[in-house]
């Protein structure tokens, strides 16, 4: 983790409030969507590419589907998305479509777009040559689907910008009243514990206003 700094500047970090919460989520949000709108767009220059880039555009799209539907998929740190920016009804079918795209072909392999055939190969006498193979089709999202797509996330991050917005201003009334010694003595940013990487793990959970981070180590490093 790195926090962006200037000379004869220092970050704090603001204390836990109802609105720092709020800032936290809808932050979050629109990160998760800049993610999914970042691999989409490498997923239409993938398509582009005629290198390795290529083989890599079904991978950048169900990346970006993760990324979309997480924000908005039950979670124990964090409510909704959609608790406070709803989906326009004009881009409600392309919403379906990617969640259903999620759950059916990405997370889990229940999809007709993506199947496995039992395969054997013929020699020229039409007799079978040795061997079964695998053999696995996968449709990706056609480009018109990733056109609809890209412009609902842009509909949904310009409307988290102006909640954002909002709450800055809320945030930024009560740091002016607030006294200037008093603001000193915030933290400079989250504590930070250092493990081993042989500790990595994914299951501890964050905070609703996080406050901690764990860096994880090489032992080589």
């Amino acid at each position: 983790m790195s926090t962006p700094q200037s000379p004869g500047l220092t970050p704090r970090l603001l204390p836990d409030s109802v609105d720092s919460r709020l800032f936290v989520e809808l932050a979050s949000y629109a990160a998760d969507l800049l993610e999914a709108s970042a691999a989409i767009d490498l997923a239409f220059r993938s398509r582009a590419d005629d290198g390795p880039l290529d083989d890599a555009t079904g991978f950048l799209i169900g990346y970006a589907a993760m990324a979309y539907c997480r924000t908005y998929f039950p979670s124990k740190v964090r409510r909704p998305m959609t608790d406070y920016v709803s989906i326009p009804t004009e881009h409600g079918a392309v919403h379906a479509l990617i969640t259903d795209y999620r759950n059916r072909r990405v997370a889990h392999s229940h999809s007709q777009l993506a199947s496995t055939f039992a395969v054997i190969v013929l020699d020229a006498n039409g007799s079978p040559r040795p061997g079964v193979f695998g053999l696995t089709t996968s449709q990706v999202l056609p480009p018109e689907v990733l056109d609809a797509w890209a412009e609902l996330i842009t509909v949904l991050s310009d409307r988290l910008g102006e909640l954002q917005n909002e709450v800055e201003a809320r945030l930024n009334a009560v740091i002016a009243a607030t006294d200037r010694e008093e603001i000193r003595r915030w933290p400079a940013g989250p504590a930070v514990s250092a493990q081993f990487s042989t500790d990595f793990t994914a299951r501890d959970s964050r905070s609703r206003y996080p406050d901690t981070w764990t860096e994880f180590w090489s032992r080589d490093d």
